[in-house]
């Protein structure tokens, strides 16, 4: 029989609700929830993205995304702008406040970085951002072509 906490998995997955529960602080402080900061990542590289852009960028489905969009919305830190060339077609712009949290957010986002490699060597790092990659990689495949073998 497996052993549950041993399994990557598991520690995968607790590893996962801890950077997700130290995130939540951290930009409680600024506005944001954890899953919206992705969006305001994907628009400070790209603004006025679709929001089936955004969709795709960010490999969330449309409701979730809409769901974040209407909440960034309502904190003032994006707005929705008919496109000019296609009036069916909404795009997601940032706002002066979703502008200005940026440098808020990356002071945020060094210090969790720093919390999480406190003890881990150069090496180690670039070790670890190879494997997650690779993981990462290796789901996005199985959910892409709708594989549950692994």
């Amino acid at each position: 029989m497996i052993d549950f906490e041993k399994s990557v998995t598991y520690v995968l997955t607790q590893l996962a609700i801890g950077y997700r529960t130290y995130l939540e602080k951290a930009l409680g402080e600024i506005g944001l929830h954890s899953g919206q900061v992705f969006v305001m990542i994907s628009l400070w590289k790209t603004d006025g993205q679709s929001q089936i852009d955004l969709v795709k960028n960010l490999d969330l489905t449309a409701p979730t995304v809409n769901i974040m969009i209407k909440s960034l919305m309502n904190g003032g830190f994006v707005e929705c702008r008919k496109c000019p060339s296609d009036g069916r077609l909404m795009r997601v712009f940032l706002t002066d406040k979703g502008i200005e949290c940026q440098t808020s957010v990356a002071e945020q986002w060094t210090k969790i970085e720093a919390q999480s490699y406190l003890n881990l060597t150069e090496t180690e790092k670039l070790v670890l951002a190879q494997l997650f990659g690779k993981l990462r990689e290796n789901l996005s495949l199985n959910i892409k072509t709708g594989s549950t073998k692994l």
